[in-house]
């Protein structure tokens, strides 16, 4: 966890979950503590189950933990980035591929997803969460996970953020595209990005 969000090891503040009969919301929560149902004790505390199975909740409640303002889009982001750590973890730690860690991220099922959205225009409105996590993940795939924890490494610097999303994600789509050394404008405005003039002329 975080290796990818770039924060030092151990974590500064240990992460904890805490079940109970009762908590505030859903199913699992993330805050600190993250939040669970008894049920879920057995699921993160069994590391052979873990490598077989995968715990897909757990991780992706440690993403949101990790989220912050400089490179989030909220509402479109705010269940789909914290879904990279899962991602990473069952990977690169649990050795699951990301195909088997959740059934949303079936070859056909994203395949179908891709071709929805697209075929509706790309509406911003649409993009969210598993639509949202798409584009993340084919920055992934065709670049690695390095371009993510250089930036998110980079961002922990970064002072005077925008406020709103479109200034947000055009920085997103100016330093990604810096970081991999390729002009990613279309690929971001094919999925409906509001790329400004400004930063498709920059690259």
């Amino acid at each position: 966890v975080a290796m990818l969000a770039a924060e030092p090891f151990p974590l500064r503040r240990p992460e904890r979950i805490v079940a109970d009969v009762q908590i505030s919301a859903g199913w699992m929560h993330s805050g600190y503590p993250i939040m669970c149902h008894l049920e879920s004790v057995k699921e993160i505390i069994n590391e052979m189950d873990m490598r077989s199975r995968g715990v897909w909740g757990p991780i992706h409640e440690l993403g949101h933990n990790q989220q912050r303002h400089g490179w989030e889009f909220p509402p479109h982001t705010t269940e789909a980035t914290c879904n990279l750590w899962s991602v990473y973890v069952h990977e690169t730690v649990l050795g699951i591929p990301r195909a088997q860690a959740h059934e949303a991220l079936s070859p056909p099922e994203r395949e179908k997803r891709i071709k929805a959205h697209l075929g509706k225009g790309a509406p911003l409105c649409g993009w969210n969460v598993w639509t949202a996590l798409e584009t993340y993940l084919q920055l992934q795939e065709a670049f690695g996970w390095e371009p993510f924890t250089q930036l998110f490494a980079e961002y922990q610097t970064l002072s005077h953020l925008p406020k709103d999303n479109t200034g947000r994600m055009n920085l997103w789509v100016k330093k990604f595209s810096e970081k991999v050394k390729k002009n990613l404008v279309p690929f971001f405005e094919a999925w409906g990005w509001p790329v400004q003039e400004e930063v498709a002329d920059s690259l």
